[in-house]
């Protein structure tokens, strides 16, 4: 399937990136061009324009309070010129186009490892099933504290992970600090591809259940892995399917077309693209269609959009399966990468895409800052997506809604918010899970880890806290409190939150054993969104039986 117009694709553009700042067209050898706006349009040359700019340039350069580098006022330009047009025009420098490209096809070159700011240092989180870091030894709860050379003792993870991320078969040295062990420890490790899968978890979460985690962006690589683990769930005894597109924010659309496509009936529409060009209006459709017909439910958030919504949206709209959770991001905008000749890349907004039903899910961005846009919450932390319009109807006459989202079918709250007593214990209470997988608390050493399982078949009942972990745990905070003030955690918020620590120490200290993606599937219980899925499968099977048949009654006409 080849749709150039929705691919996230680089067009060359005879372009130097002032030129690109100030709008010049493609022709850099034309002399003027036309410009202005309701007053009507006049001529201004292409001397005066690059005057115009190299002289903002000199001025600020020369007289601001703080030295400020050409490049870096360039990109913050461009940056400035494009979130003006709509939240999702952006540029890139050349680091940050190398970042995303590398992304996008799966993959970026380091040690493999999740790394996050604890007390303003760098933690290791999980290091990935057989990245170098995790051959390396690597463990939840080390502390790194140098880096080739550099203290990073109080350096955050965004500073650290600059240091640690290098060209394929390179060395970085390492310096960990680890609960339990007096002296630092140091490892030479070799960077290497990092695989970056959209799919990172799937399993039978039933006996005929299968689950199916799109959990991260659509990259080159995504419709492989959904065929993939379509077919070994099916070796395993799926009949019917979860799919999980919760916290996805997109990425390449031509993969979100191709997973749409193994999930829809052939023909069966799936996106149109429209814009200011008629020329590039198009519309999706699936060309090969699902192989098999199985009941199907989708889970979406706050946090799912673009590509991914897409895929919801065509799911809905057609009838083949039961949106559930939240309302989705809103995201209806089409962006083009136009590489600059600096190595960077200028992605700009040129279409809207349209759900089968002909819904914009665009969220209203006309009002409001950036910040506002992107992290704007309502009381319960999710996004804001504005009021209903243009009512649509799916397949059988359900009644669905454009400009704000992807609505479920079936909503389900969030209900895992942390409140702000929680927020002020979560460090003390990862710094103590940290101590506790290192055996390093007093009475409790069935919790001591040797390193990451990513193997061992999961039962379901692991790493239980009991009461002298909770005992352990008030016993840890309290002294927490005391010597690190600015958190300003109160006894009582120790003492009221037992029923929180009993679930946040085993979800923990289940990523630290068996690393994130995994240890999902333990407490797959506790997930309300992904239980009422399960409950929510024979409405899904009756309503796709119910679009099937009205569709192939239309058919025989």
């Amino acid at each position: 399937m080849k749709y150039g117009w929705l691919k996230i694709a680089g067009l060359g553009l005879a372009l130097t990136v002032s030129f690109a700042l100030l709008g010049w067209p493609g022709n850099t050898q034309a002399q003027n061009i036309k410009v202005g706006g309701n007053n009507g349009q006049y001529l201004i040359t292409r001397e005066k324009l690059s005057a115009d700019y190299e002289k903002a340039m000199e001025v600020i350069r020369a007289n601001y309070v703080e030295p400020r580098e050409y490049d870096d006022l360039t990109k913050y330009a461009i940056q400035g010129m494009l979130h003006v047009l709509d939240p999702h025009s952006d540029y890139m420098d050349a680091k940050a186009f190398r970042e995303f490209n590398d992304k996008q096809h799966s993959r970026y070159f380091g040690i493999g490892a999740y790394i996050s700011t604890r007390l303003r240092s760098t933690y290791i989180t999980e290091p990935f099933n057989g990245s170098p870091a995790y051959r390396a030894g690597l463990h939840y709860g080390d502390q790194i504290i140098n880096v080739d050379g550099k203290d990073t003792a109080n350096w955050d993870s965004t500073k650290t992970r600059e240091l640690l991320l290098g060209e394929r078969g390179t060395k970085v040295r390492v310096t960990i600090k680890r609960p339990g062990v007096e002296a630092p420890q140091t490892f030479d490790i070799t960077r290497d591809q990092i695989a970056l899968p959209s799919i990172p978890s799937y399993y039978l979460i039933k006996p005929n259940i299968g689950y199916i985690g799109l959990t991260k962006n659509f990259q080159s690589t995504t419709s492989m892995e959904m065929a993939n683990a379509i077919a070994e769930l099916r070796e395993q005894g799926a009949t019917q399917f979860i799919l999980d597109l919760r916290g996805n924010g997109g990425g390449y659309l031509e993969q979100g077309i191709l997973v749409a496509d193994k999930l829809l009936q052939r023909g069966q529409t799936i996106v149109s693209v429209r814009g200011r060009n008629k020329a590039n209006d198009q519309s999706a459709f699936a060309e090969t269609g699902a192989s098999e017909n199985f009941p199907l439910v989708v889970l979406i958030n706050g946090n799912t959009a673009s590509a991914s919504e897409i895929v919801a949206g065509a799911v809905q709209d057609h009838d083949r399966g039961l949106i559930v959770g939240e309302t989705s991001f809103g995201k209806g905008l089409v962006q083009r990468i136009f590489p600059t000749m600096n190595g960077g890349g200028l992605i700009l907004t040129i279409a809207h895409y349209y759900t089968p039903s002909g819904r914009l899910i665009q969220r209203d961005y006309s009002n409001g800052s950036l910040f506002d846009y992107y992290a704007k919450r309502n009381a319960n932390g999710k996004v804001e997506a504005g009021p209903k319009a243009e009512l649509k109807q799916t397949d059988t006459g359900r009644q669905v809604y454009g400009g704000g989202g992807i609505e479920p079918d079936v909503k389900v709250e969030f209900t895992d918010i942390l409140t702000p007593a929680q927020q002020k214990l979560f460090t003390g209470s990862w710094l103590f899970v940290a101590q506790l997988i290192n055996g390093q608390i007093p009475g409790v050493n069935q919790y001591k880890l040797g390193g990451m399982d990513f193997s061992s078949k999961l039962k379901g009942s692991e790493y239980l806290v009991n009461d002298e972990v909770l005992k352990a745990w008030s016993e840890y905070m309290n002294k927490f409190a005391k010597e690190h003030s600015d958190f300003a955690i109160k006894p009582a918020e120790i003492e009221d939150n037992k029923i929180w620590a009993r679930k946040f120490v085993r979800e923990e200290v289940l990523n630290a054993a068996y690393g994130q993606d995994r240890a999902k599937q333990v407490i797959s219980d506790l997930d309300l969104q992904l239980q009422r899925a399960i409950q929510e499968m024979p409405n899904a099977s009756a309503l796709y039986d119910k679009a099937r048949t009205k569709s192939n009654a239309m058919n025989r006409r």
